[in-house]
C-alpha cells in the first residue's frame, strides 16, 4: 500500500473497494448515455435509492475496512458507554481491585459504597448506540443514521434552494463521501452529530410557517447535539439564534420559544449524566478526567491560555503547536490545518473541493445560501479554542464534519449551475450527476482510498477484541473471566452487568502483577483465560484465547506502579505509563514517570489489600539521578513514611543500575497491619526526575 504525506497524492487503488470504485466511475461516464433509455425516477424515489445505497455502502464500509468492530480508542469507549447504558448503568461500583478495571478514558470517584467509574464522554451517542446493544446490532447504528444523514441532506437542499436539480446532486454527493462512511460505520459520534445539526435546521426552516411542531423538534435535536458534541452545538447555537430572533421580530411571533420546551429536558440529562460521572453540579466529566490522567492541571480545557495542551496524550503534538500554551498562533495553526486537510474530505481528493467555492460565489447572492455558508464557518469557530487537531487517516479533519451537509449543498449549487448552462436541461442534468458521481468514484479510487486502507491496517488491521474468536473457544454462551491487556481490547469486551464469572464472562485488565491473581481469587478462582493480541506484530499475529491462571504469589505481593493509571490523585504534575529498558531491574520494563510542571508533583495510587494480616512494604523507584522525593503508604488510619536514602547516589543501599543508565531505588522498609481494605501509596518528587515502579508487600514470616 502507498503511504500519502499530501492530501494531492494518488496511486493506483489500495484494494478491492478502490477497484470497484475505479470500474463504477467508468459506469458513471457512460450513464447518461444509457439514462435515455431509461425511465427517469421521481425525486423521492431518488433520494430513497440514494439513501438505501447510504446504508449499503457504511454497512460494507464495517466489514471492508473496520473488519467488524470498532477500531479508534474513542469508537471502543463509546462502546462500553453505551453497552452500559444498555444495561442501565451510567456508572457501576467496581470491585478489588480496581486497577482490573480503570485506565484510558473512565472516570473514578469514591463513593460511601465504593469505587464507582464510567465513560467519560457525552451521553448523546450512547445512548442511541445502546439502542442498537438492545436490538443485538450496535454495528448497525451507523449506517442506519447513513441513511438518514442523505435523506436531512436532500431536505435540507430543498429547504434551502427549492431546486429539484440541486437535491438530486446533494444525494449524490452525501452517499458517495467516503468520509461520511466511516462517521457511519465506525462507532464515533459524528454521524450522530451531522444528523442533529442538519435536523435541527431543517426543522427550524419548515417551522417558519408557525408550526409548533417543527420548532420543538428543533429544541429536541438541538438539546440531543448539545449532549452528543457540545462545540457543534456551539456551532448552531452561533448561525441559529440571531436568525430565530431576526424572524421572532420581523415576524412577531412568539412559536420559536418552543425551541426551549424541547431543549430543556435532554439539557437537563446531560447535567444529571456529567453528576453521574463527577460528583460535582458545575464539573464535566472529561475535565475532570484529565485533571486525573493528564497534566498540566486544566490542560484540557476549551479556551486560549497557558497551562492548555495534555502532555501525556497529546505531548508530541503540543511540543510542535503550542509549546508556550493556546495562543492566536497555534489556533490558526490548528484550525488551518483542519481545513487543509477538510479539502480532501469534501469529494474524496482536495483538488475538487474547488466546488465549494464556485457554489459560494454562484449563491453569494441568496440569502439562503450565505446562511449554508454560515454554518460551517461558525463550526470552524466553535472548534478553533480547542487546541488538539483531532484528524488522522480516514475520519478526515471530524472536528469540521459535522457540517458537510451544508457544504454539500454549496457544492451541489454550484455544480447545478454549470447543468444549466446546457441547451438542454434534462440532458445538463444528466451529465452534471454522472461527473459528480465519476468525481466522488474516481476521488476515493486513487485517493481516497488509501487513506482508508491505513486506517483499516493500523494497530494490527482488526479490532482488539472480537467475540467471535473467544465464541471459538469458549462456546456460544462463554463464562469464566478473561484477561485483556490493551486499552481497546478492555473497552470493547468489558460489560458492567457482567459480574459472576458462573453466569456469564467477566472480563479484566491483564497487569501481569498480583492484582490478577487477587482479581481471579475473589471471583472463586473460576476457568480463567487471556486473549493475546499484539497490534503491532510484523507479520501480523493473529489474536488467540489461550487458559491462564495468574500465578500464586509465595508469600511477596507485587503491584505494578504503571496500572495505577489515572491514579487515585495528582497535584503539581502528572503521572504517565513510561517504558523504559525491557531488561533489568525495571520490572516488566515499565514506570509510572513523575512529571513535574509546578515546585512538586504527587501522586497518590491504590496498592490492593491481600489476606488480612502483617506486611512488610517497600516501594521501588526509578530515576536518572539522586532524586528529592518523599513517600509514604497508608493503611486504614496508619499513615508511615517509606524512609529514603539522604547520601549519595551511588551509596544507595541495594541500588541497581538499568540497561539504560537509569538506576532502581528501594526504599526502606515498614511493616504494617493491612486490613480488608487498600493500602494508599504516595509520592512527591521535587526535583530531578522520578518514576514509581513497583510496591512490594511481603507477609511477615515469608521467605
Amino acid at each position: 500500500m502507498t503511504s500519502f504525506d499530501s492530501i494531492l497524492d494518488v496511486a493506483w487503488p489500495a484494494d478491492t473497494p478502490a477497484w470497484v470504485a475505479l470500474l463504477a466511475f467508468g459506469g458513471a461516464l457512460v450513464s447518461p448515455l444509457i439514462a435515455r433509455f431509461v425511465p427517469r425516477l421521481s425525486l423521492r424515489s431518488w433520494v430513497v435509492a440514494w439513501a438505501a445505497l447510504s446504508v449499503l455502502l457504511s454497512a460494507a464500509y464495517v466489514q471492508s475496512y473496520l473488519h467488524g468492530g470498532p477500531r479508534i480508542i474513542d469508537a471502543t469507549s463509546y462502546w462500553l458507554e453505551a453497552r452500559g447504558f444498555a444495561s442501565g448503568l451510567v456508572t457501576w461500583l467496581v470491585d478489588e481491585p480496581t486497577a482490573a478495571v480503570r485506565g484510558r478514558f473512565l472516570l473514578h470517584q469514591a463513593t460511601p459504597d465504593g469505587l464507582r467509574i464510567g465513560v467519560i464522554f457525552p451521553p448523546g451517542y450512547p445512548a442511541l448506540l445502546a439502542v442498537g446493544f438492545f436490538a443485538r446490532a450496535p454495528m448497525l447504528v451507523g449506517p442506519l443514521l447513513a441513511g438518514v444523514l442523505t435523506v436531512l441532506s436532500c431536505l435540507l437542499a430543498h429547504a434551502l434552494t427549492q431546486r429539484q436539480d440541486v437535491v438530486r446532486i446533494v444525494a449524490v454527493l452525501s452517499a458517495l463521501n467516503a468520509c461520511l462512511r466511516y462517521h457511519t460505520a465506525d462507532t464515533m459520534s459524528h454521524g450522530l452529530a451531522a444528523v442533529l445539526l442538519t435536523g435541527a435546521v431543517v426543522a427550524a426552516l419548515h417551522a417558519v410557517t408557525h408550526r409548533w411542531g417543527c420548532w420543538l423538534l428543533c429544541g429536541v435535536l438541538s438539546g440531543w447535539l448539545v449532549a452528543t458534541r457540545p462545540a457543534t452545538a456551539l456551532a448552531l447555537v452561533l448561525v441559529g439564534l440571531p436568525a430565530v430572533a431576526w424572524w421572532m421580530v420581523s415576524r412577531r411571533r412568539l412559536a420559536p420559544l418552543w425551541i426551549i420546551a424541547g431543549l430543556g429536558p435532554v439539557f437537563l440529562l446531560l447535567v444529571l449524566h456529567q453528576h453521574a460521572l463527577t460528583g460535582a453540579w458545575l464539573a464535566t466529566a472529561q475535565g475532570s478526567y484529565y485533571l486525573l490522567a493528564d497534566g498540566p492541571p486544566g490542560c484540557f480545557r476549551y479556551g486560549f491560555g497557558s497551562g492548555i495542551g495534555c502532555l501525556a496524550e497529546h505531548g508530541p503534538y503540543v511540543a510542535s503547536v503550542a509549546p508556550d500554551g493556546f495562543g492566536v498562533r497555534a489556533a490558526w495553526v490548528t484550525t488551518g490545518r483542519r481545513l487543509y486537510l477538510h479539502l480532501a474530505d469534501l469529494l474524496n481528493y482536495a483538488p475538487f473541493a474547488v466546488f465549494l467555492p464556485w457554489g459560494i460565489v454562484e449563491g453569494r447572492r441568496s440569502r439562503a445560501m450565505r446562511f449554508a455558508v454560515a454554518v460551517p464557518l461558525a463550526l470552524v469557530v466553535a472548534y478553533s479554542p480547542f487546541y488538539f487537531d483531532g484528524s488522522y487517516p480516514g475520519g478526515g479533519a471530524r472536528l469540521l464534519v459535522d457540517a458537510m451537509a451544508f457544504e454539500h449543498v454549496l457544492m451541489a449549487f454550484g455544480l447545478a449551475s454549470w447543468a444549466r448552462r446546457f441547451r438542454d436541461p434534462a440532458r445538463g442534468e444528466s451529465w452534471t450527476l454522472a461527473v459528480t458521481a465519476a468525481l466522488c468514484l474516481l476521488g476515493f479510487a486513487l485517493h481516497g482510498s488509501h487513506m482508508h486502507a491505513s486506517l483499516r491496517d493500523r494497530d494490527g488491521g482488526q479490532p482488539m477484541f472480537e467475540p467471535s474468536r473467544v465464541q471459538a473457544t469458549l462456546g456460544k454462551e462463554p463464562r469464566g473471566l478473561l484477561f485483556v491487556d490493551t486499552d481497546h481490547g478492555f473497552l470493547l469486551a468489558h460489560d458492567p452487568a457482567s459480574r459472576d464469572p458462573a453466569r456469564s464472562l467477566v472480563v479484566a485488565r491483564a497487569r501481569y502483577d498480583a492484582r490478577d491473581f487477587l482479581r481471579w481469587d475473589k471471583l472463586g478462582r473460576p476457568p480463567a483465560f487471556r486473549y493475546v493480541v499484539d497490534p503491532w506484530a510484523v507479520p501480523p499475529i493473529a489474536p488467540r484465547v489461550q487458559p491462564w491462571s495468574p500465578p500464586e504469589p509465595q508469600g511477596v505481593y507485587v503491584f505494578e506502579a504503571e496500572a495505577e493509571w489515572p491514579p487515585l490523585a495528582q497535584s503539581g504534575g502528572y503521572a504517565a505509563p513510561t517504558h523504559l529498558a525491557a531488561d533489568g531491574c525495571i520490572s516488566r520494563g515499565r514506570a509510572l514517570s513523575l512529571e513535574r510542571t509546578g515546585d512538586e508533583v504527587c501522586v497518590t495510587t491504590e496498592v490492593p489489600s491481600p489476606t488480612p494480616g502483617t506486611y512488610v512494604l517497600q516501594g521501588f523507584f526509578v530515576s536518572n539521578e539522586l532524586p528529592s522525593l518523599r513517600t509514604w503508604v497508608r493503611a486504614g488510619s496508619e499513615r508511615v513514611m517509606l524512609p529514603l536514602h539522604d547520601g549519595t547516589l551511588e551509596d544507595w543501599p541495594e541500588r541497581q543500575a538499568s540497561p539504560d543508565g537509569r538506576s532502581c531505588l528501594p526504599t526502606g522498609r515498614v511493616t504494617m497491619r493491612v486490613g480488608g481494605a487498600p493500602v494508599v501509596w504516595e509520592a512527591c518528587a521535587r526535583g530531578g526526575w522520578a518514576a514509581m515502579d513497583r510496591m512490594e508487600l511481603r507477609a511477615v514470616g515469608a521467605p
